[in-house]
């Protein structure tokens, strides 16, 4: 229907869908039913379509007729359906945030890959990118850096839409700095925006759980917002002024929801708004709206509670279906943090109409606003204000379409219903201030219609038929297009990290079983070192022990034979005797010098042959560069042998008869022993005739010849031969014990100090002493060499454990995301199945 004077055109008429046609039969329900407390359990659809509201209707009709039961059955099927999506979506959202809390889990413990420079539909519009991918990770392991090389290489990674992590060095230069950001950096960016999608979800759920709808009023500056809300309510009610004025959020509420009275409730920042708490806000009248609007510093919001008298089919507020608030919000560009607070406010709101200066069409903050209104509503309203002062305005409405196309597809394929060419200003042109009653539109309320404006008219009822007819689709598309494309991104990240994980186990698997074996055979070829080492070691150590123990014993053994102190007389005797024991003594410690010499030699070749095992398995330039200093060998002296010896002389130490030495002091043995030497040691009878001289043996040879047997047995005979025999043999005794005092010393001292070094075991001691420290000092070089070969053994190891710890990461990682793509595809089929636009579609 037009506008008398105009051509009327059914398809173009922005009343056809309200208006039954004259000649079709008009049918009313029985009874509609509202209750202002409790609405209509969240739904326009039940006792609450428009199209049974004609000319003449209120919220009590009666005298229905037949049509009016078919209608209600379908209002009811659709209520049903309705709720069940409601609840659907409902159950949906609590998946979604379950699935969001495992991947920020998984983000904390394990890498997630990331399509760091994917830009959103909106952005990609503005700046071009190229996927890239980059690590989030918690720990630095080498074969995660092969993640990240086989990440870079896949090619055409789908943007995402809802998980972009977007990071700009400044507002102009549009250079993504994600890429320079380290993992601990990108893995909270991350975390931060799964955050953000968790509250996002949070607010749909309260806001489908919610049986009011807002509609959100904004755009940029000087767009002529207020003046826009103004014409909604056909009322002067905003302030509006060619400067920005606007600095506070203002909700206009039906009065109905306050006892019918007009009135501001000013809710100061941080407060939580509660109407039935007047502490919560503070009380004015509409007329100080004038002054509240700029008190952004003291108010978060101005609740504005107006009446609208105006019947319930022309007015937005007072429509008898659904309570409905129109929130008036500030200029886009006002500030920054104006401007994010309207960005965090949308994700309350149900509507968005975006009101554009037909004079400067969409701005950069216009843009960004739409498109972060766009991960959620589909379908916004886009008011063109002012456009009665564009001279050409096809052009005007070519390039703002153009705009429309680029950054909100669905709302330019339905923009018949959603973009809308106006002037707020012919609407108010003529009405007073608003008064307390609300009637300040000077015309008559019981007119339906009302020309002045078609294009303003055409507005109002694609509003009302948005809000109120197709409430399934301005209540619940928005969540199941938010829902979409989250589960949408989800599945994109799962299969990029499903593929990811599975080709790094490959080749991790390929890598693990390459080194392996290397790994087995170095720990064999370790092995092998370490005997030969040990080897040298204990041959070294037993050759030194076996020479020294031969050495100490043999000096022992010829001690008491070895010509020592100079004998100068009976007077010097007993400084001979000290000297000799002394000497004695050296000569023993001098074996053991003897000895600990040898070792060093010994210890210094056992060194080289060491190093020389080393470097044939491991590069000389990684061992340590150290020199075999011999002379720190056996600074410590732990013999005091001098000490332990017994010192005292005594007189009995030099007398110590032999018949060897006996015949050898009077000169009857030379040379060895002979055979009749040893018979008289063994025969006591014959000790008297062995120590007489060989003289005297001759001598009774021959008077044996001569003299009888009765000569020889007178007393003559043993006063002349045997007293003189007797007295000499005596002579030479005492002759030979002074004769034999040095050497009878020498050979008791000598004896005594072999018996003493028995019983102390010296010998071993000693030897034990200088082998011990050979492999002492052996155990040095050997220690490098080990050292060395262990440290490529530990590098070798610790790659296997590395490898193996991100295998088993790997093989969890790739088991987690294929759950997780499985679930996510489940729940995104599921939403995909609600088909709203079956219920109400958008003519």
């Amino acid at each position: 229907m037009s506008s008398p004077g105009l051509p009327h055109n059914p398809e173009d008429s922005d009343d056809a869908v309200t208006i039954t046609p004259d000649d079709e039969p008009r049918y009313n329900p029985t009874q509609l039913i509202y209750n202002r407390e409790t609405g209509l359990e969240g739904s326009t659809l039940l006792n609450g379509e428009t199209n049974g509201l004609t000319e003449g209707s209120s919220s009590t009709l009666a005298n229905g007729f037949p049509r009016q039961s078919s209608d209600l059955m379908q209002s009811h099927l659709q209520q049903l359906q309705y709720n069940e999506h409601r609840i659907s979506l409902n159950r949906s959202i609590g998946s979604a945030l379950g699935i969001l809390g495992e991947l920020r889990a998984e983000n904390s413990k394990r890498p997630i890959f990331y399509p760091t420079d994917a830009e959103d539909s909106s952005n990609s519009k503005l700046i071009g990118s190229s996927s890239r991918l980059a690590l989030i990770r918690q720990n630095s392991l080498a074969p995660a850096q092969n993640l990240i090389h086989k990440a870079t290489e896949i090619k055409d990674v789908e943007q995402f839409e809802l998980l972009t992590i977007n990071l700009k060095l400044d507002q102009t230069s549009g250079v993504n700095a994600i890429s320079s950001l380290d993992r601990t950096g990108l893995a909270s960016l991350f975390n931060d925006k799964v955050n953000h999608v968790m509250k996002h979800l949070q607010a749909l759920k309260e806001r489908i759980d919610d049986t009011s709808s807002k509609v959100f009023v904004t755009g940029d500056l000087n767009s002529g917002k207020s003046a826009f809300c103004n014409a909604l309510l056909r009322r002067r009610l905003l302030p509006e002024d060619q400067q920005p004025c606007t600095s506070v959020f203002c909700e206009v509420i039906d009065a109905r929801d306050n006892s019918g009275v007009e009135e501001v409730h000013a809710v100061s920042i941080g407060q939580a708004y509660n109407r039935r708490k007047e502490t919560s806000y503070k009380i004015f009248g509409l007329k100080d709206l004038e002054d509240l609007v700029y008190r952004s510093d003291l108010y978060s919001i101005l609740k504005i509670y107006v009446n609208d008298n105006r019947p319930i089919e022309r007015s937005l507020l007072k429509n008898g279906v659904i309570d409905i608030s129109l929130i008036d919000a500030p200029g886009l560009n006002l500030d920054s943090y104006q401007t994010t607070q309207v960005f965090s406010r949308q994700e309350e709101i149900d509507l968005v109409v975006f009101v554009v200066n037909a004079e400067n069409h969409f701005t950069l903050s216009g843009k960004e606003f739409i498109a972060s209104a766009a991960h959620d509503k589909n379908l916004m309203f886009i008011v063109v204000n002012k456009f009665d002062n564009i001279k050409d305005q096809d052009k005007c409405r070519h390039k703002i379409m153009d705009q429309v196309h680029v950054l909100s597809p669905e709302t330019y394929k339905d923009a018949s219903e959603f973009v809308h060419f106006v002037s707020s200003a012919d609407v108010l042109e003529g009405l007073p201030e608003g008064g307390p009653d609300g009637d300040a539109d000077g015309k008559d309320d019981n007119d339906p219609l009302d020309y002045d404006s078609p294009e303003f008219d055409h507005l109002e009822a694609s509003l009302r038929r948005f809000i109120l007819e197709k409430r399934s689709i301005s209540k619940l598309l928005p969540v199941k297009t938010y829902l979409g494309k989250l589960y949408s991104d989800l599945g994109k990240l799962c299969v990029i990290n499903e593929k990811l994980y599975l080709q790094s186990r490959d080749d991790m698997l390929l890598e693990l079983n390459a080194l392996t074996p290397k790994y087995e055979q170095a720990v064999a070829e370790s092995t092998k070192i370490h005997d030969q080492i040990q080897k040298v070691i204990e041959s070294t150590s037993a050759d030194v022990y076996s020479f020294s123990r031969n050495k100490i014993t043999n000096t022992v053994n010829a001690i008491k034979d070895m010509p020592l102190a100079q004998y100068r007389g009976l007077a010097s005797l007993y400084v001979f005797a000290k000297e000799t024991q002394f000497l004695m003594i050296n000569e023993l410690l001098n074996s053991v010098t003897d000895s600990e010499n040898y070792a060093r030699k010994r210890t210094g070749l056992a060194v080289d042959e060491i190093r020389q095992i080393g470097i044939t398995q491991v590069a000389s330039a990684k061992l340590p560069n150290t020199r075999f200093k011999e002379e720190a060998m056996f600074t410590k002296k732990y013999h005091n042998l001098r000490k332990r010896l017994n010192e005292d002389i005594s007189p009995f130490d030099f007398f110590d008869p032999t018949f060897d030495g006996f015949f050898r002091a009077i000169g009857l043995l030379r040379g060895g022993t002979s055979y009749q030497l040893q018979v008289w040691k063994s025969s006591a009878s014959a000790m008297a005739v062995y120590s007489s001289t060989r003289v005297l043996q001759n001598g009774v040879a021959v008077l044996k010849n001569v003299v009888s047997v009765r000569d020889i047995l007178s007393v003559g005979f043993f006063k002349k031969v045997v007293t003189p025999v007797i007295l000499t043999a005596g002579a030479l005794s005492v002759a030979y014990l002074v004769y034999d005092m040095p050497n009878a010393y020498q050979r008791k001292t000598a004896r005594k100090m072999s018996r003493q070094v028995q019983e102390e075991d010296y010998q071993h001691a000693n030897s034990s002493r200088i082998a011990k420290e050979c492999r002492k000092v052996l155990a040095y070089p050997s220690r490098d060499v080990m050292n060395c070969l262990q440290t490529s053994l530990e590098e070798t190891a610790t790659k296997k454990k590395q490898i193996t710890e991100s295998l088993k990461n790997s093989d969890m990682s790739y088991d987690f995301y294929r759950r997780l793509a499985k679930m996510i595809t489940t729940q995104k089929t599921q939403v995909e199945s609600f088909s709203f636009e079956a219920l109400h579609s958008v003519d």
